[in-house]
């Protein structure tokens, strides 16, 4: 299966309501996979990603969600 070239959405970092399961955001660097997303309501707000390369998730908090100037990534052309 080939590989459909992606880019990020330059100029604009994530939010939290732009964090959908199953969608992808980058920091430039490595490429996550919405796991679960922030949940309204709970006390304890956090949102899991899965590393693409390496396949470990792990939940991070809006802050440390903050500082990782994470974009989401779109599909390219033709897609």
């Amino acid at each position: 299966m080939p590989l459909t070239p992606h880019r990020s959405f330059s100029g604009r970092a994530a939010r939290s309501e732009q964090l959908v399961s199953d969608s992808y955001i980058t920091d430039g660097h490595r490429l996550f996979r919405v796991v679960s997303q922030f949940v309204a309501g709970e006390q304890r707000r956090f949102a899991s990603l899965e590393n693409c390369l390496t396949l470990e998730v792990q939940a991070y908090s809006p802050g440390e969600l903050a500082a990782m100037k994470l974009r989401p990534v779109l599909a390219g052309p033709g897609r």
